[in-house]
């Protein structure tokens, strides 16, 4: 009897435990965040849609079929139906919807994690800071997060800009052949994420080289809570959710209910119509509805980047092509989820294509760049 008792308390514990969780909830999915501690991010009560759909529409994204490489005589409706699964598609030119599917159990206000999509969105709500006089990109993050004194030399060396264009440093593997005993498992299952940076380490001064971690947004979701005082939500909320008159209420999952920092790398829960209106921003230079939201210089910042970035900015990426042998930088962007979650943005033709869904399927941002190829040589 005792030692079942004892057995008992010892599974209590365990089953408390970062690993205990991430063997039991197993690899991410578009629903984990429903065992995680929430924040609400309340959209704006009169919020309506800045898109329409008019039967006159150009129709070229639903009726025409596609042969060759990724498709088999079919349209984007069906080879999306096919290859996603359960998941949503949109399609805007020019303020105009061009094409909204959903499949399985979607419809076009459903929640789904947007996973690293939300970097960008945390780099917009880092601009907004600075752009208020909250925080400078070239301060370390020390100054945000005294707590880091005490920890490795390098933090006092690791900027806001470091953080924003993934030159970190830092000794953390972004590992998704999911481990649970990994540091990856670690910062999405674990509790009391500032605890959890005192122990890091380097493996290269900060500003050295690009890396790509979750890691690095995680501390600047933390330092832009810090510099303005507030929940990151509330910010969010105030800052860009309420004023870019989103449609529905969105979430954010938070380390645990008593430290309560929102996970700002990988954690933001939305849905199509309201991530079209971020990608919709960008592409008006930070203005929504003759309202500026932030300012032009950070938002040129985020979508012009370079190869010594490997063509990552402030949480957006920049299409790469091929012309005459050589590799160009092009000014189509998009930001990227784990499962092939995609906000894609063509300034030159003003065009936004939003996926979310649990299957990746394929790189769906570069099929979407062969559509923008397709409509420019047909124009």
């Amino acid at each position: 009897m005792r030692n079942l008792f004892a057995f008992c308390c010892l599974l209590g514990i365990l089953t408390s435990c970062t690993t205990l969780r991430s063997i039991r909830y197993g690899n991410p999915s578009v629903d984990t965040y429903r065992h995680f501690a929430l924040d609400t991010i309340k959209s704006n009560s009169n919020g309506k849609s800045v898109f329409v759909s008019t039967p006159d529409h150009d129709r070229y994204f639903e009726e025409s079929r596609f042969s060759g490489g990724r498709f088999n005589g079919e349209t984007i409706g069906e080879y999306f139906g096919r290859v996603r699964g359960d998941g949503a598609l949109l399609i805007v030119r020019n303020d105009t919807i061009l094409l909204e599917e959903y499949y399985g159990n979607f419809n076009s206000l459903s929640p789904a994690n947007i996973f690293s999509i939300s970097k960008a969105i945390t780099a917009l709500l880092c601009g907004i800071a600075v752009d208020e006089g909250y925080i400078s990109i070239n301060n370390p993050i020390t100054k945000y997060i005294p707590e880091l004194e005490s920890a490795d030399d390098h933090f006092k060396q690791l900027t806001i800009a470091n953080l924003l264009d993934m030159r970190t440093g830092l000794d953390f593997k972004e590992d998704y052949g999911w481990n649970p005993l990994s540091k990856m498992a670690s910062l999405y299952y674990g509790d009391d994420v500032v605890s959890q940076f005192k122990k890091l380490h380097f493996k290269e001064e900060p500003g050295k080289s690009h890396y790509y971690n979750s890691m690095a947004t995680a501390l600047l979701g933390v330092a832009i809570e810090r510099a303005v005082g507030k929940p990151y939500s509330a910010y969010l909320e105030e800052k860009i959710w309420k004023p870019l008159d989103m449609e529905t209420d969105a979430y954010v999952s938070l380390d645990d209910r008593k430290h309560r920092q929102a996970k700002a790398y990988g954690g933001i829960v939305s849905n199509v119509r309201d991530l079209a209106k971020i990608g919709r921003l960008y592409l008006n230079g930070g203005v929504h509805n003759g309202k500026r939201i932030i300012s032009k210089e950070w938002i040129d910042r985020s979508v012009k980047s370079s190869f010594d970035n490997e063509a990552y900015s402030f949480g957006w990426n920049n299409i790469i092509t091929r012309i005459d042998g050589k590799d160009v930088i092009t000014p189509r962007f998009f930001a990227l989820g784990l499962y092939g979650q995609v906000i894609f943005c063509d300034p030159t033709q003003n065009i936004i294509f939003v996926t979310l869904g649990e299957k990746k399927g394929c790189e769906y941002h570069l099929l979407f760049d062969d559509f923008c190829n397709i409509l420019n040589n047909n124009n």
